[in-house]
């Protein structure tokens, strides 16, 4: 993980009531400061919580609610991942425990699939989830979401691509994530015109050229295309100005693609594996609400701090639920 220039970013909080040593009956508010706690008009839900027993309290509260739901869980990489903090101008920053993910491989899938029932049914009837994964699991949580949503409601497999340097000499270099997506019912949104992007400069001199470009089928060049299923987004490592110090921080422009794409402004984005927050942050940014959970206080303060650097800064509650659980599994995200 990058040191340098951009360590300044790498604070945390210290809330006191994140690192609680007790078990709460219920979801429990904490009171934040004005400057963080922001004046709207998106609202942004956080909860310090170990998913699954949020989701087992909630879920009747909570049936039905998001039009898009977002999940970076761990991959099943059998890595253990952490984070650097308390990083300032001048000031080299400490790592820090993050999340483990390295528990054996079919404890981690039974792991995820009981998460994944609960995400199916927090989606209304026009919702979409997108399950971000690699190349570890995502063939065998593919036949869970068959089952789950059932082989109809398959709607992509985005391939996000990047750039970067890897240790690897006898294979060819792993450098993309999958991300599976999935529609509650047929009835589900999708706005292109959204997330339309402009012809490569080689297309448009092509179909300006000849008539017969296309076999005859002339796009509309002034309107852009809907993207491909492939898309090239450089990782946070090299996005110096989002870089908060999470390893597994994802960047802003897949998920600004994914929440315009699934989601109108007024709609509830959730994200059960927060991480640093990077779902609030562009759904809060394009008038979206937010629901986001995630085990590890570090995480959650880091997230705090991205939320009240927004201009407006959205509404923000601050959510704990300690449960013995809190000790027993891994937290994850952006």
């Amino acid at each position: 993980m990058g040191r340098g220039a951009y360590e300044h970013n790498y604070t945390r909080l210290n809330l006191p009531e994140l690192e609680a040593q007790t078990i709460d009956a219920a979801p429990l508010a904490i009171a934040l400061p004005p400057e963080l706690a922001g004046q709207g008009p998106a609202t942004v839900d956080l909860y310090c919580a170990e998913n699954l027993a949020l989701l087992e309290a909630q879920a009747a509260k909570w049936a039905a609610r998001c039009q898009l739901l977002y999940i970076d869980p761990p991959f099943g990489s059998g890595k253990v991942y952490s984070a650097r903090v308390e990083g300032a101008r001048g000031r080299q920053s400490q790592a820090v425990k993050a999340y483990r993910d390295d528990q054996d491989f079919d404890g981690y899938l039974a792991w995820l699939y009981r998460r994944l029932v609960f995400a199916r049914d927090l989606l209304c009837p026009s919702g979409t989830l997108y399950v971000h994964l690699d190349w570890h699991a995502v063939h065998y949580v593919k036949v869970e979401l068959d089952r789950l949503f059932g082989r109809e409601r398959f709607l992509n497999e985005i391939i996000w691509c990047y750039y970067g340097p890897s240790p690897i000499r006898s294979a060819f270099k792993r450098k993309h994530d999958n991300i599976l997506v999935y529609t509650r019912s047929p009835a589900y949104y999708f706005d292109a015109d959204a997330v339309r992007m402009p012809y490569n400069e080689s297309t448009v001199r092509t179909f300006q050229s000849s008539r017969k470009a296309g076999f005859g089928k002339v796009p509309d060049l002034a309107r852009g295309k809907v993207p491909e299923d492939w898309w090239y987004m450089p990782v946070v490592a090299r996005q110096h100005g989002e870089r908060v110090g999470y390893e597994t921080q994802k960047p802003e422009s897949l998920l600004e693609r994914i929440v315009k794409a699934s989601s109108r402004p007024g709609d509830l984005v959730g994200d059960l594996f927060a991480g640093t927050g990077t779902t609030g942050v562009v759904a809060a940014r394009l008038s979206r609400n937010a629901l986001l959970a995630d085990r590890n206080p570090v995480g959650v303060e880091k997230a705090l701090l991205r939320l009240a650097r927004l201009e407006p800064a959205p509404h923000v509650r601050l959510w704990r639920y300690l449960t013995p659980e809190m000790n027993g599994s891994p937290p994850a995200g952006g």
